[in-house]
C-alpha cells in the first residue's frame, strides 16, 4: 500500500456470493458512472437492487502503488488469449490499431481515471447521431449534468494549494504556443477532493495529498470515484453488491418474463480447477436489467446473448470511438514538471514537492474550432511510477536533443547528464522533465467491436493514420520544441505498430439511435429488439457504450449526465418517484439507512454443558460449502461445485479437554467435541454431533514442516440418519496471513456411518501412499466433501470463549490458559515466522534416520576419462534389458540426487522395476569429484559427459542409448550433441532447462548485480558451498543469517540454512509441500561446492538466453546444428512453478524444435508439471504417479531407436 496520509478506514460492503439472492426487482451490471448511478437511483426509489462488479472491492489504502503489486493486477485481452487474472484492476484491450485502457474494481474505470469533469461542446448535442428526443430536450440533459455534479462535486485545483510543476509548465507552454492558446488554458473542475469533509454522499474523505497516483488508484481518500458517492449511496439505500461477478450473457425467460443473468464466480480457489471454457455459469433473476458494464464490457455482454438468441440491433458493436484519445511525452525539457507519481513515496517527505492530482490544467481548443469535428483539448498528466521505466527507455530511444531547435553544446551536455541521472531515479534529471500530455478530440467512430472466439476483438484499422491524428501530433512536438524538450509521441503510433493508438476512453457499440436501424438503444437507454423501434421495456444499457460520437473531451460526466437522464425516464415509466434529496448525516457502515432482510438467516443452537472439573473449552463456528457430487479428495473442486448449487454446510461446536493436556499432548489425548452442523444437503434440520473428538497441531512426517488440527464425529439428523464427519486444517510454513488462513480452513469428509462405530482417533487420518490426507481407511461410502472457514469476526469470538473452568483457584485457571497459548502461539509463531526461527543445520554426525529400502541389482562402479584427461566415475544397476538409459546429475549434486532412499519412490528405482539397465554418472562437477573445487567451465563439463556416453555405448553393446540429464545435465548434454563432440544418443529427456536457458526473476536480479563478480574478485571466494554448519566462517554466518531474508515464492520460507542457500546459489529449488521432511533436512547428501567459473558461465548463458560458450559465442544452438544432430525424439519436462528457469524458455526450445524440424515434429514432446518447481520433479512425494510416467512412456516410445531395442 501506498505510504500516504492516514486515510479513513472504510469497511468492505460488498456480500459474497452465497448471499445473492435468486432474484432482484434490479440488477445492475457494473459500478463505473453508469451502473453507480443506477444502483444509486433505483434504489433510492424503492427497488431490492443488486449491483455486480467483476473486479474486486477494493477502498483507499488497498490499491497497489508498488511495482510488482501493479503488475499483479494487469489484465490483458486480445482475440488470442487473456493474461492475468480476470479481476485485474488494470485492464488492456489489445485491438486491431485501437488499444483500450480500462479499470475492472468496484467503481469501474472512474478508479483510475484523471478526473476531468466537463461538458461536452454545446454543438456536439446537435450532431445527427443522437435521437431527436435528446436534442429536443437539452433541458433533461442540462438536468443530469447538474444531478452529477451535485454528487461528484469536482472543483478545480485551488490557488491556495501549492504550485504544481507540471501546472505551471502548460501555462508556459500555453503562453509560448501564442495567444490563442493562452486564452484556454484554465484549470478544469475535477473530481478531487482538496478538504477534509463529508461528501454528498455521506462519506468521510480526506483532502488530497497531491501523490499523483490517480491512475493506479489514489491511497489518500481524496478521488471522487463512484467508490466514494453513488456507490455507497446505493448501498446505504439497500442495495447489495457484489463482487467478482464476471457476468457472461442475459436471456429474457419466456415463461417467466425474467431476465436471467448468467455469470462466472471469480473467485481464484475455484480457478485453479475450472478453465475458462469448462467454469459453470451461475444466474440471477431480475425484473429489471440496467447493463453499465463499461463499453467494451456492455459490447462483450451482448454480443455473446445474440450469439446466444437474444434478438438485438443489427447494430450492435458497430461506430465504436477511442474519443479521439493521443497520448504525447515531452521528453527532457528545459523546465522541472514532476510528472511521476509518486507510487509508494511518502507524501511527506517526498523531495521532489507535491505532484499534484493526474491533470489540473486545460488548453481547450474547442470553442476555437470552427466545426465542432475540429475541437480539441490538451491536458497535462503524470506518469504512473509503474510505466516511468518503460517511459524512460522509449525516450531514449526516440532521442535526447531532437528539440526541433538548435541547442548549444553546453545545453547539450547537460541534457545527456539529465538522461543519466534518471537512469538511478525517475525522479531526477530527464523524466523529472518530462511533461505527459492527454488529448481529446474526434475521430471518425467507424471501429467495431466483435467476438472472435469468444474474445472482444476491437477492430479500427487506419485510426491512427488520418491527417487530424498527425496533426495534434504535431501541435504537441510543437509545444515541446516551445520549450526545448523531445516529443515522445505513443510508441503505439509508430510505423511498426501500424500508427495503432490507445484509448482511455473508449465509447461507442451500443449507440443511441432513433430505431435499431442506427442504433442499439433508444434515447431511454433501451435496447431495441431488430431493425424497428421495438425495445425490451426492461433491458437498458447507461454507460460509455451509448455515446453514438466521440466528444472532444473527458467523457465521464456526460455518461453520467445520460445515465441520470435514464434513471429519471425509467422511474417515471415505472410510477417510481427517486429520492434525490442528499443525506443529511455521515454513513453509518453498520446501520445503512435501507437494510433488506439476510437471505440466509442462521438459526440459534443449544451447546451442550459439561461441568467436569479442570477443563479447557471453547466455541468455534465454521461456514462454507458442501458438495455430495464431488466424492474425491479434491476438496477445492468439492467446495467450487457446492457454490454453483448453493450447498452450504456451518457448525457451532464446543470443544471439550479434560485438561489442558489433552490439547497439547496428541499422541495420548484427544479432545471431545459437542454442537451442531447445519447442512441442507445432508438434513433440513440441524444435525447433532455425538462422539465427538479433536486434536491439535498432530505433525505430518510426509510433508515440510507441516501440521494438522483434526476433527471426527459422528453425525445426527432428526430422521434418524447418522454420518460420520472427519476433517483436518493444515499447517505450513508460511507468513502471518496465511498462516491465518490455514487455521481458519477446515477440509471436510462425510461418511457413511455404521452401527457401533467407535471414534478411535488412531483411525482418523493416517498418511497414505500418495500423501494425500486418508480420512477414510476403512473405505467407507462418501457422502461427501467440502471446505469450511472460520471468519475473523468468527475467531475473535472464538477467542472469547476460551475459558479454563472448573480450576481450583484463579492462578491455577491462569497457568492453564498460559499453557495452553504458550503451546499454540509457539507453534503458529513457527509457522508464521519460520524465517526467524533457529537455522536449522544438517548435523555434524552421522546418525540413524527413517529411510526407505528396495531391492537393487549389484552396483557397477568404473573410472572413466575425459578427453582433457578428467577422471570421473559411472555407476550402473541392470534392472533388464530394456534401455540403457544414463541418467546425469546437475551442477553440484551427485549421482546420489537419483538414488537417495529418503525417497520413497525415486527415479532409479521406478526405472529399475520397469526392467531397465540404468546408469548413472558422476562428472566434474559432482561433490564427490575433487574436480568440482577447480575453476571448470560448462563446455568442459560436456566432455564428461560424451565420456560417460560412450562408456555405456562399449559395454551395452549398443550404437545409441538413451539420456535423462537434469539441468546442467541437460545443457551440458546438449553441448557436446549440438556440436558433434556426443554421439550416439538416440532419445533424450531435458529436465527444468533446454536450448534457452532463462532465469527466472530472482536470478536475473542477482544477476544484474553481478553476485558472482563480488562473491569471487571482493571476498576472494572461488566456490560457493550450499553445504554449511553452525561452525562456519564469519562470512557465511552472516551470509547464513542475511539469507533469511531471501526473497521467495509464496509459502516456500522455511529455517533450513541449507535450503536457503540453495535457493540464494540457484533459486528456489522445490516446492516444499513436494517433498518429505527427510529429504528437507539431509539435503547435505546429494548436495555441494560450485565453483564460480561454472557459476560465471552460466550468468553468461542466462544472459544470452541460450546455450553459449564460455566466451558468450553462439556456437551450439544454430539452426544447421539443430537440424543435423537433434533430429531425434527428445521430451521436455519443466516445472510449471520452475523460478530456478522460466518454463517460457522450455516452450521456446520446444518451438524451435518442431519448426526447425517440421518433417519430424511428431518426435517432440513437452511436458509441463503442474504445481512443481525444480528438482520436486524427480524428488516429489508425487513424482512417481504424476511425472515419472511421462519419462516412461517416452522411452517405451522411443525403444526401437536406441538401445537394447535396435538389437
Amino acid at each position: 500500500m501506498a505510504a500516504e496520509q492516514n486515510f479513513p478506514l472504510y469497511p468492505h460492503i460488498s456480500l459474497p456470493m452465497t448471499e445473492m439472492r435468486p432474484h432482484y426487482e434490479v440488477v445492475v451490471i457494473g459500478s463505473g458512472y453508469g451502473g453507480g448511478i443506477a444502483a444509486s437511483r433505483m434504489s433510492r426509489a424503492g427497488k431490492r437492487v443488486a449491483l455486480l462488479e467483476r473486479g474486486e472491492e477494493r477502498w483507499p489504502g488497498e490499491y497497489p502503488s508498488k511495482l510488482h503489486e501493479c503488475i499483479k493486477e494487469v489484465q490483458y485481452d486480445s482475440v488470442k488469449a487473456h493474461i492475468g487474472k480476470k479481476s485485474g484492476m488494470y485492464h488492456i484491450y489489445n485491438g486491431n490499431n485501437q488499444d483500450a485502457v480500462v479499470a475492472c474494481g468496484l467503481g469501474g474505470t472512474s478508479l483510475i481515471n484523471a478526473n476531468v469533469a466537463l461538458e461536452a461542446d454545446d454543438r456536439v448535442w446537435q450532431m445527427p447521431f443522437w435521437p431527436d428526443e435528446i436534442k429536443n430536450d437539452m433541458i433533461s440533459i442540462k438536468t443530469g449534468y447538474a444531478r452529477a455534479t451535485e454528487m461528484l462535486q469536482p472543483v478545480p485545483y485551488p490557488k491556495h494549494f501549492p504550485e504544481l510543476p507540471k501546472l505551471k509548465v502548460l501555462e508556459e507552454q500555453a503562453k509560448r504556443l501564442g495567444s490563442d492558446y493562452l486564452k484556454n488554458f484554465y484549470r478544469p473542475p475535477i473530481t478531487v477532493t482538496f478538504e477534509n469533509r463529508v461528501n454528498a454522499a455521506g462519506v468521510r474523505q480526506l483532502k488530497s495529498t497531491l501523490t499523483g497516483n490517480d491512475c493506479t488508484g489514489v491511497n489518500d481518500s481524496s478521488k471522487n470515484s463512484t467508490l466514494m458517492n453513488y456507490i455507497p449511496d446505493a448501498w446505504n439505500h439497500g442495495c447489495e453488491i457484489f463482487c467478482e461477478i464476471y457476468v457472461q450473457r442475459i436471456k429474457k425467460d419466456k415463461e417467466t418474463g425474467k431476465w436471467i443473468v448468467f455469470y462466472k464466480w471469480l473467485n481464484k480457489e475455484h480457478e485453479k480447477f475450472y478453465n475458462d471454457d469448462n467454469q459453470p455459469l451461475f444466474f440471477v433473476m431480475a425484473d429489471t436489467v440496467f447493463l453499465a458494464a463499461g463499453t467494451i464490457g456492455t459490447n462483450e455482454i451482448l454480443l455473446r446473448s445474440r450469439i446466444c438468441g437474444l434478438e438485438i440491433s443489427p447494430q450492435l458493436g458497430m461506430r465504436f470511438s477511442g474519443n479521439g484519445d493521443l497520448v504525447g511525452f515531452g521528453y527532457n525539457t528545459d523546465l522541472f514538471c514532476n510528472g511521476i507519481a509518486m507510487g509508494e513515496q511518502n507524501p511527506l517527505v517526498f523531495k521532489n514537492g507535491p505532484v499534484g492530482p493526474c491533470i489540473t490544467g486545460i488548453i481547450d481548443m474547442r470553442k476555437s474550432a470552427e466545426h465542432v469535428l475540429e475541437g480539441f483539448v490538451i491536458e497535462e498528466g503524470v506518469c504512473p511510477i509503474a510505466t516511468a521505466h518503460a517511459l524512460s527507455v522509449v525516450s531514449q530511444a526516440t532521442g535526447i536533443f531532437s528539440s526541433g531547435v538548435p541547442i548549444p553544446f553546453t545545453q547539450r551536455i547537460l541534457k545527456s547528464i539529465n538522461v543519466i541521472l534518471s537512469r538511478f531515479s525517475k525522479y531526477n534529471g530527464a523524466m523529472a522533465k518530462t511533461q505527459t500530455y492527454l488529448i481529446m478530440s474526434h475521430d471518425d467512430n467507424s471501429g467495431r467491436i466483435q467476438l472472435e472466439n469468444d474474445k472482444v476483438k476491437i477492430e479500427y484499422k487506419g485510426v491512427g493514420s488520418v491527417k487530424t491524428v498527425e496533426k495534434l501530433n504535431k501541435t504537441l512536438e510543437l509545444a515541446t520544441a516551445k520549450i526545448n524538450g523531445a516529443y515522445v509521441p505513443s510508441p503505439f503510433w509508430m510505423k511498426a505498430f501500424g500508427n495503432g493508438l490507445i484509448t482511455v476512453h473508449p465509447i461507442g457499440g451500443c449507440c443511441m439511435g432513433k430505431n435499431g436501424d442506427n442504433g442499439v438503444v433508444n434515447h431511454k437507454g433501451q435496447v431495441y429488439k431488430g431493425n424497428g423501434t421495438e425495445v425490451y421495456d426492461n433491458l437498458y444499457l447507461c454507460d460509455g457504450s451509448i455515446v453514438p460520437a466521440a466528444l472532444g473531451v473527458n467523457p465521464f460526466l456526460t455518461i453520467s449526465c445520460l445515465a441520470e437522464r435514464i434513471m429519471k425516464l425509467a422511474a417515471e415509466d415505472r410510477g417510481l418517484k427517486i429520492d434525490y434529496e442528499l443525506v443529511k448525516q455521515p454513513i453509518d457502515w453498520n446501520n445503512p439507512i435501507k437494510k433488506w432482510p439476510s437471505y440466509n438467516v442462521e438459526a440459534e443452537r443449544a451447546l451442550k454443558k459439561n461441568n467436569t472439573e479442570s477443563r479447557i473449552t471453547f466455541n468455534e463456528f465454521m461456514k462454507g460449502y458442501f458438495s455430495t457430487e464431488v466424492l474425491s479428495t479434491a476438496y477445492r473442486a468439492a467446495e467450487y461445485q457446492a457454490k454453483s448449487s448453493a450447498s452450504t454446510m456451518q457448525f457451532t461446536i464446543t470443544v471439550v479437554a479434560q485438561n489442558e493436556q489433552s490439547l497439547v499432548d496428541m499422541e495420548e489425548f484427544s479432545a471431545e467435541i459437542v454442537g451442531t452442523v447445519s447442512c441442507r444437503a445432508l438434513s433440513p434440520d440441524p444435525l447433532i454431533i455425538t462422539n465427538g473428538k479433536f486434536r491439535l497441531f498432530v505433525n505430518e512426517k510426509e510433508k515440510v514442516d507441516s501440521r494438522s488440527l483434526m476433527y471426527n464425529f459422528n453425525l445426527l439428523a432428526t430422521n434418524g440418519k447418522k454420518y460420520r464427519f472427519k476433517a483436518f486444517k493444515r499447517l505450513l510454513n508460511t507468513n502471518v496471513f496465511t498462516a491465518w488462513d490455514q487455521v481458519t480452513t477446515l477440509y471436510v469428509t462425510v461418511l457413511d456411518c455404521t452401527e457401533g462405530d467407535e471414534n478411535e482417533f488412531s483411525n482418523i487420518i493416517v498418511q497414505n501412499k500418495d500423501d494425500d490426507m486418508d480420512v477414510n481407511p476403512k473405505n467407507r461410502k462418501v457422502i461427501g466433501r467440502g471446505i469450511l472457514y472460520v471468519e475473523l469476526s468468527s475467531f475473535l469470538k472464538q477467542l472469547s470463549t476460551l475459558r479454563a473452568i472448573g480450576c481450583s483457584s484463579r492462578g491455577q485457571k491462569r497457568n492453564a490458559l498460559f499453557r495452553f497459548f504458550k503451546y499454540f502461539s509457539i507453534i503458529m509463531i513457527n509457522h508464521a515466522f519460520a524465517r526467524f526461527r533457529p537455522l536449522s543445520y544438517p548435523g555434524r554426525f552421522p546418525i540413524a534416520r527413517p529411510f526407505y529400502h528396495k531391492h537393487r541389482p549389484q552396483k557397477e562402479t568404473w573410472t572413466i576419462v575425459s578427453d582433457d584427461n578428467v577422471e570421473t566415475l559411472i555407476h550402473r544397476f541392470k534392472g533388464g534389458l530394456k534401455g540403457p538409459v544414463l541418467l546425469i546429475h546437475g551442477v553440484a549434486m551427485s549421482h546420489e540426487m537419483w538414488t537417495t532412499n529418503l525417497i520413497k519412490d525415486n527415479l532409479l528405482d521406478y526405472l529399475l522395476e520397469k526392467e531397465y539397465d540404468v546408469w548413472l554418472n558422476d562428472h566434474r562437477l559432482s561433490p564427490t569429484n575433487p574436480e568440482c573445487y577447480k575453476q571448470q567451465t560448462l563446455d568442459a563439463v560436456k566432455l564428461d559427459q560424451k565420456a560417460a556416453i560412450n562408456h555405456v555405448r562399449k559395454i551395452t553393446e549398443c550404437d545409441k542409448i538413451s539420456v535423462i540429464a537434469h539441468c546442467m545435465g541437460s545443457v551440458t548434454t546438449l553441448m557436446g550433441i549440438l556440436d558433434g563432440s556426443i554421439e550416439g544418443v538416440g532419445s533424450l529427456i531435458t529436465s527444468q532447462v533446454s536450448l534457452y536457458p532463462v532465469n527466472g526473476l530472482m536470478d536475473r536480479i542477482k544477476r544484474s548485480l553481478n553476485l558472482v563478480s563480488l562473491w569471487r574478485y571482493v571476498f576472494k571466494q572461488d566456490i560457493f558451498d550450499v553445504r554449511t554448519s553452525p561452525d562456519t566462517d564469519l562470512l557465511n554466518f552472516i551470509i547464513n543469517q542475511l539469507l533469511r531474508f531471501y526473497p521467495v515464492p509464496r509459502g516456500q520460507g522455511c529455517n533450513n540454512a541449507l535450503c536457503h542457500r540453495a535457493s540464494f546459489c540457484y533459486g528456489t529449488l522445490f516446492q516444499h509441500e513436494n517433498i518429505n521432511q527427510e529429504v528437507h533436512d539431509h539435503m547435505d547428501e546429494f548436495f555441494g561446492a560450485v565453483n564460480i567459473t561454472t557459476m560465471m558461465h552460466l550468468m553468461t548463458i542466462s544472459k544470452a538466453k541460450r546455450i553459449v560458450d564460455f566466451n558468450g559465442n553462439d556456437v551450439y544452438v544454430t539452426d544447421e546444428n539443430i537440424k543435423k544432430r537433434l533430429d531425434f525424439p527428445i521430451l521436455l519436462v519443466h516445472g510449471d512453478k520452475n523460478v530456478v528457469f522460466d518454463i517460457v524458455a522450455t516452450r521456446m526450445s520446444y518451438d524451435t524444435l518442431i519448426k526447425t524440424n517440421a518433417h519430424n515434429m511428431d518426435q517432440y514432446r513437452m511436458y509441463e508439471c503442474p504445481g512443481y518447481g525444480h528438482v520436486d520433479c524427480l524428488w516429489g512425494n508425487k513424482a512417481y504417479k504424476e511425472i515419472f510416467p511421462e519419462m516412461l512412456k517416452h522411452l517405451e516410445d522411443t525403444r526401437s531407436v536406441y538401445g537394447y531395442g535396435m538389437k
